[in-house]
């Protein structure tokens, strides 16, 4: 196996103002499917900045994908970073738009180290968007971890494993504030649905436990996550990384268990309080009432509850033994960036309760209460 190779460098020469389109890895022969090459066939997908949801799959190989990583790109609009051109770890059937349930696959591995934990802000709730008054939600910020990971580790133990990669910092990237990404080609796509617990395995067989500090898990379980291409107010601030190793196979014939919900302790404190609730019998459900009857849980419409209060929702899709459904978020305005990207999850199964998710970590302790409550208030 040849010796990896560590390279870090400030900035790059070469500058690309267009789309990494131009730079497709495929461009020689738009329609070719596959590439003759000894090197693993990777797929990805590529967008024009963060709310472009066409996504440009693509494939070819890692020394096809790199010189396009290399370059430094600028943001469509002087100083927005969100109008950066992006890549996606993900890629998609021709006509969709970009979202979990639409990828076809996952065959790149997209680590965001942005060293960053959500912090309270003292006396500030969000209000209920129907009657105004401050919800349990707390408003919060981000600040820096106090240990942050640094590029110069993460990349020590991918050399160590012997692994291709390759890392920049990001556009708000600081000199006491580091933050970078990690793009780690696979040897074969990942199917979307095991995404979130391959992953993690992904983490541990790579020796990446230790930084898992300053790791944004949302952005790693997310395979339609979008990371932006290299860019800076200053391209000469721009710091790389580049270990040469083999393409990391890896293998999910041998997954952990679903993985629970990474909580904050403000959060954690409202699903022991409803806990409680339970263990003394109280039904929140009981409450609500259609003609003086209790409410058929079972029978209740999800999809047609967001819809009729403007909320888009995907189609239904097979899940088990019943459907599933993405949806933008009742709450999208508290994501980070205010940006949704149908990350609320519904499923109906026959004979049970139907059940809602969000899947930002802001929302992990909400589910079809918070949906009701929000849909038709208190009683």
């Amino acid at each position: 196996m040849t010796a990896p190779l560590m390279l870090e460098h400030m900035g790059q020469e070469q500058q690309s103002t267009g789309n990494p389109r131009q730079d497709l890895m495929d461009k020689a022969k738009p329609n070719e499917s596959c590439l003759k090459s000894t090197s693993p066939l990777l797929r990805c997908s590529f967008f024009d900045h963060a709310r472009d949801n066409k996504p440009r799959s693509k494939a070819g190989t890692w020394e096809q994908l790199k010189p396009i990583l290399a370059r430094v790109y600028k943001p469509g609009t002087p100083g927005d970073k969100r109008s950066m051109p992006a890549i996606s770890p993900a890629f998609y059937p021709p006509g969709v738009t970009r979202g979990r349930d639409n990828a076809s696959g996952v065959g790149l591995l997209l680590l965001d180290f942005d060293n960053s934990r959500e912090e309270v802000i003292p006396g500030e709730l969000y209000q209920d968007a129907r009657t105004g008054e401050p919800t349990a939600r707390p408003k919060t910020r981000k600040v820096r971890t106090e240990e942050p990971v640094t590029m110069a580790e993460v990349m020590a133990a991918l050399d160590c494993a012997g692994v291709a990669s390759v890392a920049w910092t990001t556009w708000s990237a600081s000199p006491d504030w580091e933050k970078f990404r990690v793009l780690i080609p696979l040897a074969a796509p990942v199917p979307v649905d095991t995404w979130e617990r391959a992953s993690e395995l992904a983490l541990t067989r790579l020796g990446l436990d230790p930084f898992r500090r300053g790791l944004d898990a949302p952005v790693l379980h997310n395979p339609a996550a979008l990371a932006f291409l290299p860019g800076s107010p200053d391209p000469c601030t721009i710091r790389r990384a580049e270990t040469s190793g083999v393409i990391f196979t890896l293998r999910w014939d041998a997954l952990p268990a679903a993985l629970p919900a990474d909580l904050a302790p403000w959060q954690a404190e409202v699903m022991a309080e409803r806990q409680a609730e339970r263990t003394r019998g109280d039904q929140w459900w009981s409450a609500y009432r259609v003609n003086g009857r209790p409410v058929d849980f079972q029978s209740l419409d999800l999809a047609s509850i967001l819809e009729a209060r403007g909320i888009k929702v995907g189609p239904p899709r097979p899940f088990k033994s019943g459907t599933k459904r993405r949806a933008c978020c009742p709450w999208a305005g508290e994501h980070t960036g205010g940006v949704d990207d149908d990350a609320a999850v519904l499923i109906h199964t026959p004979n049970t309760w139907p059940s809602f998710r969000c899947m930002h970590s802001g929302h992990a302790h909400m589910g079809l209460r918070d949906l009701i409550e929000w849909a038709w208030g208190r009683p």
